[in-house]
Formats: C-alpha cells, sequence, structure tokens
C-alpha cells in the first residue's frame, strides 16, 4: 500500500452546491467556492455565499469561537469525510460565528460522538453585504491521514429569515436531503 506524500497533494477543486428543493423566486442565492488536500495532513476550504444575505439568518462572529453542537438547526456549512471502502467518516460543522465541531459517526447516521482529537478549530470569515465568505484548515483526523484518497461531501444548511430552512449540497442522490449519504460524497482528495 502507498500512501500519499506531499508530491500527490490534491489541486483546487471547484464547487458549486444546489437546493434539494428549488428556492422561492424571491431568493437570490448561490452557495459555492473552492477545496483542496495541500499536504497530506489537512484539507483547505473556502466557502463563499452571495446573493441577498439580509434574507439569511447569519450568527454573528463571536469570541471566542466555541465547539458548539447542533449548529446545523441554522446557518451552517458542512464537510464529510470518509475513506473509500471504509465506513467510518467525519463531520465537520461550522458556522457564520466561528463556532465549529467535529463528530465521528462509526457509519452511516451511526454513533455521532464528538471527535476529541480536535480542541479548536480556526476559521477565517470575510462579510460584505452580498458576499460572506468562511475560510478554514481542517486537519485531517488521526485515522484517515494514511488513506490515499478521501471521498468528500460538501454541504451547507441555510436559514431564511423569513421562509424554509433549504439544504444544499454537491449531490442529493435520494428521496429527501441527507447529507449523510456516503454515494453524495462525490469528490475525491
Amino acid at each position: 500500500m502507498t500512501h500519499p506524500t506531499l508530491s500527490q497533494a490534491s489541486t483546487l477543486q471547484h464547487f458549486q452546491l444546489t437546493p434539494f428543493d428549488p428556492l422561492p423566486v424571491e431568493f437570490n442565492l448561490s452557495v459555492g467556492g473552492h477545496i483542496s488536500r495541500p499536504t497530506t495532513e489537512t484539507i483547505q476550504i473556502h466557502y463563499q455565499v452571495t446573493g441577498d444575505l439580509n434574507a439569511v439568518a447569519i450568527p454573528q462572529r463571536t469570541n471566542p469561537p466555541v465547539r458548539r453542537d447542533e449548529l446545523w438547526t441554522t446557518t451552517c456549512l458542512e464537510l464529510f469525510i470518509g475513506a473509500k471502502e471504509s465506513s467510518p467518516y467525519w463531520e465537520f460543522n461550522l458556522s457564520s460565528n466561528g463556532d465549529w465541531n467535529i463528530y465521528k459517526l462509526s457509519d452511516y447516521r451511526s454513533n455521532l460522538t464528538p471527535d476529541l482529537d480536535y480542541q479548536y478549530l480556526a476559521s477565517t470569515i470575510d462579510r460584505a453585504e452580498s458576499c460572506f465568505e468562511l475560510n478554514v484548515v481542517c486537519p485531517i483526523p488521526v485515522d484517515l491521514k494514511t488513506a490515499p484518497k478521501l471521498e468528500v461531501a460538501i454541504c451547507a444548511v441555510i436559514q431564511f429569515n423569513h421562509g424554509p430552512i433549504s439544504y444544499w449540497a454537491l449531490n442529493h442522490g435520494g428521496p429527501e436531503a441527507d447529507f449523510h449519504r456516503r454515494d453524495d460524497f462525490v469528490l475525491s482528495l
């Protein structure tokens, strides 16, 4: 078995998320960005939410950011990673206020447990009138560092101030919005 080296680091991959349900006409929003695996130890992801941000519930920055559960109940950017042909996977939750959490799951929606190997996850956040950006370098979980390729799903929960919660992903392969479906981990790093 070969292990990834720095020379095998992934190139920048751009992404564009789509909502599970079509948005009402009055909501003008786009969620995209780019992701890479610059080293065997890290994933770097840049999210960009553009459009009418006044319609979106965006929690204000907290100092210092803290680990928090249930960030997905409002606007939250998410990253799921796992190794090919392996059941365990990790869920990264990133709030627009800097709060975060990282969970390990043993299998599809099973044994959701905060990964205590992570004590802090720093992000940079920029907000303008019509653009919100979040950048984070995510250390790869110890159990995945030797995986030559990672399977990745990029998702977002968007809470509108006056309207529905919207679920965005690279791929929606099932009959309902479900970020945990492994066949929706469509990027390879």
